[in-house]
């Protein structure tokens, strides 16, 4: 069961890694404005191999991409069928994950079809995020929890608010990051050439100074979430040292993200910034649900430990 373990987890660690890349991918063909470089679907430009000059060849990329990525969940999937039970949180969450591959490339398709829609793309990139956290805690389950292993999973109380403020942290990174791509699908992304103020210290005045501005005020609001959520997996992991390196890393993404924000606006929003803005707010998103998880359910979901399991084969 080790080795199927072993399987398993590397499979789910991949489709963890590819999500995230393909979320990235993503982002640099929206902000290098190659989203219709090929304007059909499922074919470019009618063909299976389309002619690969630059814009093309990044859409085509991202579509093959997506394929990668359908793959390895699928086998995840057949993994977690073949070696887990039926209702275990692996099989779960990589039919989930599944069912959520399928309708983004479906809603890709839309994405394309609909000549590029603003609320398409944001519902493709809000499923794209799920399907990230999916395979996170796909990987999560593949651990020891996944069996029977009552000795190795740490009872820690759980109160109300800890919980609310867990799950209200998970909605506000997602929400913060659908937002993110509703001000840049409405052309608002650029309002702002300064930072932290926009248009000095009065009240920005106009829908595309407000908006903007209106991202900027939440992440303040997710930064209070993020520190709080923090302060009470650290607490609790006085008896569970992985909780403390699942924060410093949910923390440390967060700093991250708000300083490629600064810098993404310092620098004159650069494709690279944008692209590299989004994909740290991905890293955020996949490590604050890897904390939550393993906080909320510690009976199910374990960090995979390589060491423990070399040690007892």
């Amino acid at each position: 069961m080790k080795t199927a373990q072993t399987r398993f987890r590397a499979v789910a660690l991949l489709g963890l890694i590819a999500a995230i890349a393909q979320v990235t991918l993503g982002g640099i063909v929206r902000v290098t404005g190659s989203g219709d470089a090929c304007p059909d679907w499922p074919l470019c430009h009618g063909q299976l191999i389309p002619p690969l000059d630059y814009h093309t060849m990044l859409e085509y990329s991202h579509r093959l991409s997506a394929t990668v990525v359908g793959l390895l969940v699928v086998i995840a999937l057949y993994l977690a069928w073949r070696h887990y039970r039926g209702s275990s949180p692996a099989v779960i969450s990589t039919s989930a994950g599944t069912i959520l591959v399928i309708a983004a490339a479906i809603l890709g398709g839309l994405t394309v079809l609909s000549e590029l829609t603003w609320w398409v793309r944001l519902i493709h990139l809000g499923l794209a995020e799920l399907v990230v956290a999916s395979m996170a805690v796909a990987w999560l389950s593949g651990g020891p929890a996944g069996e029977d292993s009552s000795e190795q999973v740490i009872e820690r109380p759980r109160i109300r608010f800890d919980r609310t403020l867990m799950w209200a942290t998970i909605v506000g990174v997602m929400v913060m990051i659908l937002y993110g791509s509703y001000i840049v699908g409405a052309g608002y992304g650029s309002s702002c050439g300064s930072w932290p103020l926009c248009q000095g210290w009065g009240i920005p005045r106009g829908i595309a100074f407000e908006a903007h501005m209106g991202h900027r005020y939440f992440a303040v609001i997710l930064f209070a979430l993020v520190a709080g959520m923090g302060h009470v997996a650290w607490r609790r992991g006085a008896v569970d040292g992985e909780l403390r390196w699942l924060t410093v890393l949910t923390g440390g993404f967060l700093v991250a993200e708000i300083l490629v924000g600064a810098f993404t606006v310092w620098l004159g929003f650069t494709a690279a910034m944008k692209s590299l803005h989004l994909t740290v707010a991905t890293l955020m998103w996949a490590s604050a649900v890897l904390l939550a998880a393993v906080y909320l359910r510690p009976d199910r979901f374990r960090v995979p430990s390589w060491r423990v399991e070399s040690v007892a084969s």
